[in-house]
C-alpha cells in the first residue's frame, strides 16, 4: 500500500481497544494515529499504567477521575459537546505534577463503542528506549482488545546487547538465549520483541498482533527495516500476519505482509 497515513497501514477494524506494548516511540506512535483517526471519528487516548501529561499544543480534552464509572460520563457528555473536539486522554487523577495515573484493566466497559469507536492503550513504558524486556506484571493489557502493538526502534540494531540497549536488561539477562555484548541483528531483535516472556507474553488468541518498527527515517533506513520485518514475521512463538513500518517523526509508513 502506498501511503504515509498509519492509520491505513495499521487499518483497525472498529471497534476496536488497541494495546501499545514495547519501546521506541509508544507514545508518538498512538499520538500519529489519535491525529489521523480523529479526522473522522472520536479516538480515547488511555493507559493502565503512568503516562506524561501531553503537551498542550497537541489539542487533546484530558479528563481525569478516581471514579471510572464517572470518568466514562465525563467523556461521553464531553464528545456530545459541541465544545470538545475527537481526541481524548482518559486517566485516573495525577499522581504528582508530571504524571497522569492509568485506569484499570477494565476500564474500556465503561465506554460506549458507539461514541467512542477506537481506544488507542499505553500498556507499559520503556524510559525512550528501543527495546524492551518486561518485569513482572508487565505490560498491563487493557482487557478486551482486538489488536496488540508490540513497538520496537530500528536504532537498536548494531548495539551491544545489555543496559545501554534493552531495558530491564538487569532483570532478564540470565533468561535469554544471548549473552552480554552480542551484537543486535534482525533476527536476535525479534527474538527478543517476540520472546515467549517478553512484551507480548499475555497475549490472548483472536487478538491480532501487529507489530510496528519505528525511526525508519529515510530511505537509507529501509533495508534495515524491511530485514527486521522480514525476522519478526518467521517467527515461531506468536502468529504475525504483517508488520508495519515507518518514522514517527518524519511521517513514513509502510507494511509488510507474510
Amino acid at each position: 500500500m502506498d501511503s504515509d497515513l498509519f492509520s491505513e497501514h495499521f487499518a483497525f477494524a472498529l471497534p476496536a481497544v488497541v494495546n501499545f506494548v514495547g519501546g521506541g516511540g509508544k507514545t508518538g506512535l498512538i499520538l500519529r494515529l489519535l491525529a489521523e483517526y480523529s479526522e473522522s471519528i472520536p479516538v480515547v487516548y488511555t493507559t493502565t499504567t503512568r503516562i506524561h501529561p501531553p503537551h498542550p499544543s497537541d489539542g487533546l480534552v484530558v479528563i481525569s477521575s478516581d471514579s471510572e464509572s464517572l470518568l466514562g460520563m465525563l467523556l461521553r457528555r464531553a464528545a456530545n459537546s459541541w465544545y470538545s473536539g475527537r481526541k481524548f486522554v482518559a486517566t485516573r487523577l495525577p499522581g504528582g505534577p508530571d504524571l497522569l495515573r492509568g485506569v484499570d484493566r477494565g476500564f474500556s466497559q465503561y465506554l460506549d463503542r458507539t461514541t467512542f469507536p477506537l481506544i488507542l492503550n499505553e500498556a507499559d513504558g520503556a524510559r525512550s528506549m528501543s527495546l524492551k524486556m518486561p518485569r513482572a506484571g508487565e505490560p498491563v493489557l487493557m482487557n478486551g482488545a482486538e489488536y496488540l502493538v508490540p513497538v520496537i526502534g530500528l536504532d537498536c540494531l548494531g548495539q551491544p546487547l545489555g543496559p545501554e540497549s534493552l531495558f530491564r536488561w538487569e532483570l532478564v539477562s540470565g533468561t535469554l538465549e544471548w549473552k552480554l555484548g552480542d551484537i543486535l541483528d534482525p533476527e536476535m531483535a525479534a527474538g527478543i520483541l517476540l520472546h515467549p516472556e517478553g512484551v507480548c507474553r499475555d497475549w490472548v488468541p483472536g487478538t491480532e498482533i501487529i507489530p510496528y518498527i519505528n525511526k525508519m527515517d529515510s530511505q537509507a533506513d529501509d533495508h534495515a527495516a524491511h530485514s527486521l520485518a522480514e525476522a519478526v514475521l518467521r517467527n515461531r512463538n506468536f502468529p504475525v500476519k504483517r508488520v508495519v513500518m515507518g518514522s514517527v517523526q518524519n511521517t513514513r509508513a509502510t507494511c509488510l505482509v507474510g
